[in-house]
Parts: structure tokens; C-alpha cells; sequence
């Protein structure tokens, strides 16, 4: 069976333009949904529409049933025009990564703020340095506006991001959930953009139902 290729995908707060080949055929899909989750969900879809015998036009048809994965990159409207991504099921670096981009892509060429708040990963003590030392620099290469890292564990990934000398955004190291709030209260604007990520060893259920509420 002949598979389908993914050429291109685009994010945007509508969802997710994904550019799609079939042999010699190409097409485009607009998700209603962001994240990984959701965009290998349709994929899966599509895929299992073309081998039913189904024609790409067809099958695109499944991928636009797809919706928000709850807890993973899951958009959620919050008082004062900010927009949340809920991530907190997103545990390991790979994971975050991908989510990180998700929100750079969103505020790319945008007036709106990218802020990252992302608990301690899920990952082996022997890689632990490495993992969270790696994110913290992705973070600076995606030109995120503001990280707030939650846990002394996380500390890596906060030192990594300060230490890039290139980076115009700012660090913010937190030991609980409440002073991410209290950081994200104080520094947050109308338009902004909060992936709230990495809750593998962390909670983060209690900020995002913070964030979306009216004490925002």
C-alpha cells in the first residue's frame, strides 16, 4: 500500500493546516485540533481511509473530525483574550519539544507572547542533565518570550535557557504551581499565548484551572 506523506504542517489558532502527498496527488487538511496527538491522529485516519480503498479526497475527510486531545496541547480561551494550551500530559522531552514548537509556530510573525511553563520531565536520573539542559536551549532557538520552570529538579533547563546570550526572553525558576501563577499574573497581556507542559512529575492541573478561570 502506497503511504501518505507528510509534506508540510502549518499552525495557527484556527488548527492545524497539514499539506499531505498520495502518489502524485496532493492536497491540504485543516485540523480543528494542535499537537502532536491530534495531527497523528488524522494521519492514522487518513491512512486508514486509503487503505479501504478510499480516494485522498476522501480520506481527508477523516482528518477533519479530528479535535483537541484533551490534556495535550488542548486550546482552551481564558478571561482576557489569552489563550491556553493545555499540556499537561506531555512528560518527556521529546514530547515537550514538539509542544514547544507548536507555540512558537503560533506566535510566529504574530504580536502575541509566547510563555512556556513546564514542570520536571520524565526521564531516566542518568539522562536528566542532559534532557532538561537540552530543552532549555530549544526554548532559545524557538524564541520563546517567557519560560517559568516549576521544581528545583527542572533547574537545568532554567540555567540552560539563561545562559544563551542570544535569547531576549526571560527565565523564571519556581519551586510550586502557585508562584508559576503568581509569575504568569503578573507578567501576562491580552493576546498572550501559555503552553502549560512537562507534568510528569508535576501537577499542573491546578494552574491550568487557575489560568482558565476568572481569577486570571
Amino acid at each position: 500500500m502506497m503511504a501518505l506523506m507528510v509534506d508540510d504542517i502549518i499552525v495557527s489558532r484556527a488548527g492545524t493546516l497539514v499539506h499531505v502527498r498520495h502518489g502524485d496527488k496532493r492536497a491540504e487538511v485543516l485540523i480543528d485540533a494542535l499537537g502532536e496527538t491530534a495531527v497523528d491522529s488524522a494521519i492514522q485516519a487518513m491512512d486508514a481511509r486509503l487503505a479501504a480503498g478510499a480516494t485522498l479526497a476522501d480520506a481527508l475527510g477523516a482528518a477533519t473530525s479530528i479535535r483537541d486531545v484533551p490534556r495535550r496541547c488542548a486550546r482552551i480561551a481564558a478571561p482576557g483574550e489569552l489563550l491556553v494550551l493545555d499540556d499537561r500530559d506531555a512528560v518527556t522531552a521529546a514530547e515537550v519539544r514538539r509542544s514547544l514548537q507548536v507555540l512558537a509556530g503560533l506566535t510566529r510573525g504574530t504580536s502575541a507572547r509566547s510563555f512556556a511553563v513546564v514542570g520536571e520531565l520524565d526521564t531516566e536520573p542518568a539522562d536528566w542533565f542532559e534532557a532538561h539542559d537540552a530543552l532549555g536551549r530549544i526554548v532559545v532557538r524557538l524564541d520563546v518570550s517567557q519560560l517559568v520552570v516549576i521544581g528545583h529538579g527542572a533547574r537545568h533547563l532554567h540555567n540552560a535557557a539563561g545562559l544563551e546570550g542570544s535569547w531576549d526572553g526571560e527565565s523564571l525558576l519556581v519551586d510550586t504551581v502557585d508562584e508559576a501563577y503568581a509569575g504568569l499574573r503578573d507578567r501576562v497581556r491580552a493576546g498572550d499565548i501559555v503552553l502549560v507542559t512537562g507534568g510528569g512529575r508535576t501537577d499542573l492541573g491546578p494552574l491550568v484551572d487557575r489560568l482558565i478561570g476568572a481569577a486570571a
